[in-house]
């Protein structure tokens, strides 16, 4: 399962693919997958550098 981030609004969810509208906006938005399997981010699972 991935981390996904709307790049309208800052909304993060964990699914296996981006819906189609944004859950919280209820945009239609681009999603961007900000998940992290390295130790640089804090072993989080989520890269909140992007």
């Amino acid at each position: 399962m991935a981390d996904w981030k709307c790049q309208k609004c800052g909304y993060t969810l964990k699914n296996e693919k981006p819906p189609e509208a944004c859950p919280s906006c209820k945009e239609k938005c681009e999603f961007a997958d900000v998940s992290c399997y390295t130790p640089d981010c804090g072993n989080t699972g989520t890269d909140n550098r992007l």
